[in-house]
């Protein structure tokens, strides 16, 4: 008999992708948004598909989500507010992932859910312990830099998670997503600084690259994500683990940059603006290196990451040409 899947977030990039996944594998999904992020085209392919249905609830809403929560069998939470500049509030950020998460993991109490809790490669913060690995020790800056609000929101969720799969019982899985897109991202900063070129090269804007550009960061198609999500979903091995999702491989921001130009062939020159990281985020420190540790993915799931960084942009920027109607 097929399970059921409830996901939280699910008109964003991953959740959209997933959706996608598991009815192609016959599962049955509901999904809630409240599309603050998220976009209704990511998931309106699906809205014929009589194994789907889809709610515009927000997390916050607990009497409705509990309901909706009702004769599921796994809880993928992926709805969240992301990092914030320091000039914006770190409110939304702090309430939404920790009364959001709270929700969805009494939820799941109450009606006895295995819960996929989607945790940030963020909660590393300034470790220098590379590859990141599961059980390393996590340096995040002070508590007065509004942008660390994300990590440790993420954090204390993780912690939430242990709580109740400790003292309930409640069947839970931390998965640290190291970063991905596809052509279904957000195309501001929110999605990731990949997404953000990819759309100022097509459009011939100047490419804004923070501090020298010279920070890596390991990033990879969407779809490693998901095939290692529905792994963890499908594993109970998984249960009571945290385990690291993504690519391993590093590439610099200013690198990334170059490489989509060369992809893009757009026959104009790349224009990069430098902004002192200062000027942006003001006393936080950029992360200069990020790099998961997968051995743990590898002997609990089963999980190699497929799709390398290239062939990732190669896909996005020929979807994304698809969505802004270029045909060169």
């Amino acid at each position: 008999m097929s399970k059921r899947v409830l996901i939280t977030g699910v008109a964003g990039m991953i959740g959209s992708h997933l959706v996608d996944d598991l009815l192609n594998k016959d599962y049955y999904v509901v999904g809630i948004d409240n599309l603050s992020f998220g976009k209704i085209d990511n998931i309106s392919v699906n809205f014929n598909n009589p194994r789907f249905k889809f709610y515009h609830v927000d997390v916050l809403d607990f009497d409705t989500l509990k309901i909706l929560c009702k004769d599921i069998d796994i809880i993928v939470h992926l709805a969240a507010v992301k990092k914030i500049s320091e000039s914006d509030s770190s409110m939304k950020t702090l309430l939404v992932n920790g009364k959001g998460s709270e929700h969805v993991f009494e939820a799941a109490k109450m009606w006895g859910c295995k819960v996929i809790f989607a945790s940030t490669s963020d909660v590393y913060g300034m470790s220098n312990e590379l590859p990141h690995s599961e059980d390393s020790d996590l340096l995040l800056g002070p508590s007065m830099i509004k942008r660390w609000s994300y990590a440790v929101s993420k954090l204390y969720n993780e912690q939430m998670a242990f709580s109740y799969y400790k003292d309930y019982g409640l069947p839970i899985v931390v998965l640290r997503y190291f970063g991905a897109f596809s052509s279904r991202a957000n195309f501001a900063w929110s999605g990731g600084h990949i997404p953000m070129f990819i759309d100022r090269v097509l459009k011939d804007d100047e490419v804004v690259v923070h501090g020298d550009g010279a920070q890596t960061r390991s990033m990879g198609y969407v779809t490693d994500l998901i095939d290692g999500t529905i792994l963890a979903l499908e594993n109970d091995k998984a249960v009571g683990e945290i385990i690291n999702l993504g690519n391993d491989e590093e590439m610099s921001v200013l690198e990334s940059a170059h490489l989509i130009s060369k992809v893009a062939k757009t026959g104009k020159k790349l224009k990069i603006k430098l902004v002192p990281f200062k000027e942006i985020f003001g006393e936080y420190k950029d992360i200069m290196r990020r790099k998961p540790n997968l051995a743990k993915a590898e002997r609990i799931l089963g999980y190699t990451p497929k799709v390398k960084m290239e062939d990732a942009i190669v896909r996005t920027v020929n979807e994304r040409k698809k969505q802004l109607g270029i045909t060169c």
